[in-house]
């Protein structure tokens, strides 16, 4: 069953010479390609950098917790590559809306032989 998804998430840290934005896209394009798409804000307040993101698509998950166990087991994978903006996220919010039939949308899970 394919299922439709929308996560928010809100990253927050102290500004520094790192590309905070460039960081969350790389991991987004790892996490997220083929399963959505992503719009991102980034601001400056009084020496913080706070982005948001905003993530909708479609995908083979059934619940909130699936989303969140595929991004933490993919998070810690991507640890040695240097990703650290898991660690400056400070709240997120997940919807998964089961689909029983998404017609011409409708996702097909991969044969494993």
């Amino acid at each position: 069953m394919s299922s439709e998804f929308t996560l928010d998430l809100c990253f927050i840290r102290e500004q520094a010479t790192s590309p905070f934005y460039t960081i969350i896209e790389q991991q987004l394009t790892d996490l997220f390609t083929g399963k959505g798409t992503w719009y991102m804000d980034l601001k400056e307040e009084q020496g913080l950098e706070i982005v948001v993101v905003e993530v909708k698509g479609m995908a083979m998950w059934e619940s909130e917790d699936e989303v969140i166990g595929y991004i933490e087991e993919s998070a810690e994978s991507d640890e040695t590559l240097g990703y650290d903006c898991w660690s400056h996220l400070h709240g997120y919010q997940v919807k998964v809306t089961p689909k029983a039939d998404a017609g011409c949308c409708r996702l097909k899970k991969e044969a494993v032989v």
